[in-house]
């Protein structure tokens, strides 16, 4: 039996060609917490972005966010964090200081860049957010780094961050986070709170950072609109986003 959902934000609960959350899909998921479904989200977003998305509004009783570094409640108070290394992150100062390559530093309660340039313009756009604001890193606890980069970059700054890895998002941007972070961490933290074991999950995602997520779920489902090598660590592949593949995927299993 299913007590618990979980979904990605960009390409799975958030179709960025409408700008909005699929309307039988916001039916699917009150109909989910009807039925006593724990309803949860897990993304590489802060809750800002999906308070400047119209997400967090819907009702979540909690929250996977920064790809595990962060669990907060349905209150928002926080459950479990993988902070950085700051070792780690004093590494790469330079590069953010120096303005060598886009990058923003994401904390509890901000997120902040370097610098912009059309890279970040156009990773932003394609998940419909805002820009972040220009800041300073004055030793705050840092809990994800987002790089708009190529690979090349990427690899420079990863030198620099032994106690890290990374996972691509979009063509344009990274996450990068500590080694023993991941949704799959955030999610196992997550149900032990709620006592829901692993088998009793689904999972929703399309993106290279959902895959250990789906494989980690009793049932892992990946969107139409997945890369392929999401789709092959699913357990089922559903239809697109913006073409109710999450509703038809629930009726799939039984769950709706």
């Amino acid at each position: 039996m299913i007590r618990a959902a979980f979904f990605d934000i960009d390409g799975t609960l958030m179709a960025h060609n409408l700008g909005a959350v699929p309307e039988d899909t916001l039916q699917a998921l009150q109909s989910l917490k009807k039925k006593g479904i724990y309803v949860f989200t897990s993304t590489g977003r802060h809750i800002l972005e999906l308070d400047e998305l119209g997400i967090s509004p819907l009702g979540f009783d909690g929250h996977v966010l920064l790809n595990g570094q962060l669990c907060l409640d349905g209150e928002r108070r926080v459950l479990a964090a993988a902070p950085v290394p700051q070792e780690d992150i004093r590494n790469v100062l330079p590069f953010f200081e120096k303005k060598e390559i886009p990058m923003s530093f994401v904390e509890k309660d901000m997120i902040y860049a370097s610098f912009i340039d059309d890279r970040v313009r156009t990773a932003q756009k394609a998940i419909s957010s805002e820009l972040p604001r220009l800041g300073k890193w004055r030793g705050g606890t840092v809990y994800l780094v987002n790089v708009f980069a190529d690979d090349d970059a990427v690899g420079r700054l990863m030198e620099q961050m032994p106690h890290c890895r990374v996972t691509r998002w979009n063509p344009y941007g990274v996450d990068i986070i500590a080694k023993e972070g991941g949704k799959e961490k955030g999610m196992e933290q997550l149900l032990k709170h709620f006592g829901i074991s692993r088998e009793e999950t689904i999972a929703f995602g399309d993106g290279e950072n959902d895959m250990e997520m789906l494989e980690y779920a009793g049932i892992g489902v990946a969107m139409g609109n997945a890369e392929e090598k999401v789709k092959q660590c699913a357990d089922y592949v559903t239809g697109d986003t913006d073409k109710g593949g999450i509703p038809s995927a629930l009726r799939h299993y039984g769950i709706l």
